[in-house]
Protein backbone atom coordinates (compact mmCIF):
# COMPACT_ATOMS: atom_id res chain seq x y z
CA UNK A 1 0.00 0.00 0.00
CA UNK A 2 2.70 2.29 0.31
CA UNK A 3 4.21 1.30 -2.69
CA UNK A 4 0.99 2.64 -3.95
CA UNK A 5 1.18 6.10 -2.64
CA UNK A 6 4.10 7.04 -3.34
CA UNK A 7 4.17 6.19 -6.93
CA UNK A 8 0.38 8.21 -6.89
CA UNK A 9 2.49 10.97 -5.09
CA UNK A 10 5.15 11.10 -7.73
CA UNK A 11 2.97 10.83 -10.49
CA UNK A 12 1.04 14.03 -8.67
CA UNK A 13 3.96 15.90 -8.47
CA UNK A 14 4.81 15.15 -11.87
CA UNK A 15 1.34 16.52 -13.87
CA UNK A 16 1.92 19.49 -11.37
CA UNK A 17 5.27 20.64 -12.69
CA UNK A 18 4.05 19.89 -16.20
CA UNK A 19 2.33 23.16 -17.10
CA UNK A 20 5.66 25.04 -15.53
CA UNK A 21 7.42 22.48 -17.77
CA UNK A 22 5.72 23.59 -20.89
CA UNK A 23 6.14 27.08 -20.53
CA UNK A 24 9.47 26.94 -20.39
CA UNK A 25 11.82 27.29 -23.99
CA UNK A 26 13.22 24.57 -25.73
CA UNK A 27 15.41 24.14 -28.43
CA UNK A 28 14.50 22.93 -31.64
CA UNK A 29 17.30 22.79 -34.82
CA UNK A 30 19.29 25.69 -32.43
CA UNK A 31 16.03 27.64 -32.10
CA UNK A 32 14.43 28.36 -29.24
CA UNK A 33 10.65 27.92 -28.70
CA UNK A 34 8.05 27.60 -26.55
CA UNK A 35 8.06 24.13 -25.19
CA UNK A 36 4.01 23.56 -25.69
CA UNK A 37 4.98 23.73 -29.65
CA UNK A 38 7.15 20.83 -29.79
CA UNK A 39 5.82 18.17 -31.47
CA UNK A 40 3.43 15.32 -30.35
CA UNK A 41 6.32 12.23 -31.09
CA UNK A 42 8.70 14.33 -28.69
CA UNK A 43 7.04 13.59 -26.29
CA UNK A 44 5.88 10.60 -27.08
CA UNK A 45 9.58 9.26 -27.65
CA UNK A 46 10.86 10.95 -24.01
CA UNK A 47 7.86 9.28 -22.21
CA UNK A 48 8.62 5.88 -23.64
CA UNK A 49 11.98 5.95 -22.99
CA UNK A 50 11.62 7.00 -19.59
CA UNK A 51 9.11 3.80 -19.06
CA UNK A 52 11.53 1.29 -20.56
CA UNK A 53 14.75 2.76 -18.65
CA UNK A 54 12.32 2.54 -15.60
CA UNK A 55 11.48 -1.09 -16.69
CA UNK A 56 14.77 -2.26 -17.48
CA UNK A 57 16.05 -0.57 -14.23
CA UNK A 58 13.22 -3.01 -12.24
CA UNK A 59 13.81 -6.10 -14.11
CA UNK A 60 17.69 -5.59 -13.15
CA UNK A 61 17.29 -5.06 -9.58
CA UNK A 62 14.51 -7.98 -9.40
CA UNK A 63 17.72 -10.56 -11.39
CA UNK A 64 20.14 -9.10 -8.41
CA UNK A 65 17.83 -9.34 -5.94
CA UNK A 66 17.01 -12.75 -6.92
CA UNK A 67 20.88 -13.91 -7.32
CA UNK A 68 21.57 -12.65 -3.92
CA UNK A 69 18.60 -14.12 -2.39
CA UNK A 70 18.29 -17.77 -4.28
CA UNK A 71 21.75 -18.81 -5.56
CA UNK A 72 23.91 -21.26 -3.36
CA UNK A 73 26.36 -22.20 -5.86
CA UNK A 74 28.35 -19.27 -7.71
CA UNK A 75 26.22 -16.40 -6.06
CA UNK A 76 29.42 -13.83 -6.17
CA UNK A 77 29.78 -14.95 -9.97
CA UNK A 78 26.19 -13.84 -10.41
CA UNK A 79 26.24 -10.92 -8.93
CA UNK A 80 28.89 -9.59 -10.35
CA UNK A 81 27.79 -10.64 -14.18
CA UNK A 82 24.73 -8.57 -12.83
CA UNK A 83 26.33 -5.45 -11.80
CA UNK A 84 29.03 -5.43 -14.58
CA UNK A 85 26.82 -5.97 -17.22
CA UNK A 86 24.04 -4.31 -16.29
CA UNK A 87 20.54 -5.46 -18.08
CA UNK A 88 22.63 -7.91 -20.56
CA UNK A 89 23.48 -9.55 -17.15
CA UNK A 90 20.10 -9.81 -15.60
CA UNK A 91 18.44 -11.11 -19.28
CA UNK A 92 21.45 -13.71 -19.22
CA UNK A 93 20.83 -14.33 -15.46
CA UNK A 94 17.22 -14.68 -16.15
CA UNK A 95 17.19 -17.11 -19.17
CA UNK A 96 20.10 -19.28 -17.69
CA UNK A 97 19.30 -19.79 -13.69
CA UNK A 98 16.12 -18.63 -13.03
CA UNK A 99 14.14 -19.52 -16.04
CA UNK A 100 15.43 -22.96 -15.24
CA UNK A 101 14.52 -23.05 -11.19
CA UNK A 102 10.86 -22.11 -12.18
CA UNK A 103 10.25 -24.84 -14.63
Amino acid sequence: MKFLEKLLTMFTFLFMSAPSALAATCTLNGKEIPCDQMPGWFWAVSIGMTLLGLFCFIFWLRMLLDAIRNQTKDKTMWVLIIIFLNVLGAVIYYFSEKKKRNT
